[in-house]
């Protein structure tokens, strides 16, 4: 029996350790695809739509009309008769509002607004997921194409260092400059090293994001980015303004909150307004159980009416709900005006920064090459004995300093201009 647990508990363990284990190799695409798919965050925001769906079919079923049964038997006791009555009774009734000021027309109304919204946030959400995966994908790729580099520079500093050996034994070179290719090669690991960590790092806060667990495998795909030259094309700023305006769910928040204010102001009216409402029933009763069928027949009885309920004095509520609704949606208009204003200086200012950025990949590309092609002729030089290596590590540190400046400015500009991209309503794709 404790050898079959024991099984049991072993194969429990191997598979949870298979589904941690478990690899993904996934292109920026299909990042976005499984975190729309499994982010726990986005799933509860899509159940807040879903409950705004339930309050506006439940804003639509008021106009119906309100139906219900009633069916009672008691017993009945007086001092003036020793004996008990046994009576019943059953009705059935209906009401319907025929007229109410426009009260429930604006409810489903605004309830509708509430939707469009929720759904609006939803867009909003889905596009700050979209940068944020975006801007940790390209922070992995550079650190990867970085440390490609500096795993490169660890075997020439490897062999500079064992090149500087021979030559410090044959007395070609001085003890101190042994000493500096040693520190050299142990900086270049150091630097590696740290590279590593911060790409991992990264890694794990992109699996946050796709809410994958942190033992998961995943394995980034490179884009090809030998269009970078197409990306280049801009639109003008005016136009990459007025595509975000067109596209960006942030002012389709703000113009929802003014919907919702104004609808709000239109029931708040209907408090002024008599209510007209319409009634009716069928019902029959008995008394004891003599004749019972003829009871209800005789008792049988019908009711329809229509009522009118007029607001003479309420206490000045709805007056200061007609005000509280008036500043609501002045305030709404407000926040669409500041968040217009607000939209169109942070997309100038991506703008400008993909300009900024287009420069910057250009000067460090000619920088980082001249700095590659230096470093290669001092490296021959430091080889035949015609330079020293204090000559050699300024070159080399030279390099990799230019080389860090380049591959930053590389996906900078990737990144910024994709950012740019998602502003104006264009699908990110590499």
């Amino acid at each position: 029996m404790r050898l079959r647990y024991l099984k049991v508990v072993l194969a429990a363990l191997a598979c949870c350790a298979a589904l941690g284990a478990q690899e993904y190799s996934f292109t920026f695409e299909e990042c976005l695809e499984y975190a729309f798919g499994n982010s726990y965050e986005r799933q509860m925001m899509l159940l807040d739509e879903e409950t705004q769906r339930e309050a506006l079919r439940g804003a639509k079923a008021q106009r119906a009309p309100e139906v219900s049964a009633s069916v009672g038997e008691g017993l009945t006791h007086t001092g003036m008769n020793d004996g008990v009555d046994m009576s019943g009774s059953a009705s059935l009734n209906a009401s319907i509002v025929l007229y109410g000021g426009g009260e429930t027309a604006n409810t489903i109304r605004q309830q509708k607004h509430a939707l469009e919204q929720t759904e609006a946030s939803n867009e909003q959400y889905d596009m700050n997921l979209t940068v944020q995966i975006l801007e940790q994908f390209l922070t992995i790729l550079g650190n990867e194409e970085l440390l490609k580099y500096q795993e490169q520079l660890i075997k020439t500093s490897e062999e500079q260092l064992a090149q500087g050996k021979e030559k410090y034994a044959v007395g070609a070179i001085l003890e101190s400059d042994y000493l500096l290719l040693e520190a050299q090669y142990a900086s270049d690991k150091t630097n590696a090293l740290d590279t590593r960590i911060a790409r991992d790092n990264n890694l794990l806060a992109l699996k946050s994001l796709l809410s994958m667990p942190p033992e998961a495998n995943l394995t980034i795909v490179y884009p090809d980015t030998a269009a970078m030259e197409g990306m280049r094309l801009l639109p003008t700023q005016a136009e990459a303004i007025e595509k975000a305006i067109a596209t960006l769910p942030d002012l389709k928040l703000t113009q929802k909150s003014i919907d919702i204010a104004e609808s709000d102001l239109k029931i708040a009216r209907a408090g002024y307004i008599p209510t007209i409402s319409a009634s009716a029933s069928v019902g029959t009763s008995h008394l004891n159980y003599d004749g019972f069928g003829g009871q209800l027949r005789d008792n049988f009885n019908q009711q329809a009416g229509i009522s009118i309920s007029i607001p003479i004095y309420d206490r000045s509520q709805t007056s200061m709900r007609v005000r509280q609704s008036k500043i609501k949606i002045e305030q709404a208009e407000l926040e669409h005006r500041q968040t217009e204003l607000e939209l169109r200086q942070t997309v100038a200012q991506e703008y400008q920064d993909v300009v900024a950025a287009i420069s910057k990949y250009d000067a460090t590309d000619v920088k980082s090459e001249a700095y590659r092609k230096t470093y290669e002729a001092y490296s021959v030089q430091f080889r035949l004995g015609a330079i020293t290596a204090v000559d050699l590590l300024q070159q080399q540190n030279n390099y990799i300093s230019a080389l860090n400046d380049y591959i930053q400015a590389k996906y900078g500009f990737l990144m910024k201009r994709k950012i740019l991209d998602v502003y104006m309503g264009e699908k990110v794709e590499f």
